[in-house]
């Protein structure tokens, strides 16, 4: 059973998280969720092998197809009618899937900072590998003492809000070493559908993307921009800009609620 919170009322959002990050991550940075006053029903879990969600060292289980058909079965448990998905990078990719998956059952999507996909996959692989080393090597106190020095953010997002970085070397720190193992040998089994097949995915699409992340390059939003029919494409460089994705994404969700009854 896979650790999941609901929060707010309204139309149905189900949320998925990145990778080697938490929903308690999210909480701590409010990227995308506001503290109150949210206009959506947000459910939330943590991903199998994060957070408090159970973990095994079965790489089958983290492959994003079986993400987003966890992410499925969770947004079908809290909602018989159709339902937004959306993620923040692994998260996204997790919710494209889904989508995918059971086109009809989805009346939107958000897709946060998407990862790594295509051209740009092989270099994000060969990150994870090294990680991977370093564990095996050093162990994963070392690895979280290399991404204290290096944190995964643009500078822009560091210099307004340096705690954010914490939070993402805590998030690591609290995973299992077996388990992210097994979850890194799944990401470098990993990338999105190619563009052209999401062509038929008619679905309304916000991508929320911001620049100076070699992690989550405006490429890829911009390519899935470009592919999916009825995507909406904003780009952000500021902490400023980045304070409003919330309400966006709610705005986003209330809109399509019942687009696709």
């Amino acid at each position: 059973m896979l650790n999941t919170t609901i929060s707010g009322t309204g139309p149905t959002l189900t949320w998925a998280h990145g990778l080697m990050h938490s929903m308690d991550f999210e909480s701590r940075t409010g990227w995308f969720h506001p503290e109150c006053g949210s206009k959506v029903r947000r459910v939330r879990f943590d991903a199998r092998g994060h957070g408090q969600s159970p973990g095994s060292v079965d790489v089958a289980h983290y492959l994003w197809s079986a993400q987003a058909a966890d992410m499925l079965a969770i947004a079908r448990a809290q909602s018989e009618s159709s339902i937004a998905l959306g993620g923040h990078s692994m998260g996204s990719a997790s919710a494209l899937l889904a989508a995918m998956q059971a086109p009809d059952k989805v009346s939107c999507l958000i897709l946060a900072t998407p990862p790594t996909a295509w051209r740009t996959r092989p270099a994000q692989i060969r990150r994870y590998r090294q990680m991977q080393r370093i564990i095996e090597q050093r162990g994963l106190a070392s690895l979280v003492g290399l991404a204290a020095q290096n944190p995964a953010l643009p500078d822009w997002l560091l210099a307004a809000h340096p705690a954010h970085a914490n939070a993402s070397q805590q998030a690591l720190a609290t995973m299992q070493q077996g388990n992210l193992m097994a979850i890194l040998d799944a990401a470098c089994q990993c990338d999105l559908p190619a563009p052209e097949t999401l062509l038929q995915l008619r679905i309304p699409t916000l991508i929320l993307g911001w620049r100076d992340d070699p992690i989550h390059p405006l490429e890829t939003a911009e390519q899935l921009a470009a592919a999916l029919p009825l995507a909406e494409l904003q780009i952000i460089d500021s902490a400023g800009a980045l304070q409003a994705w919330p309400s966006q994404i709610d705005d986003f969700v209330c809109r399509h609620a019942h687009s696709r009854l």
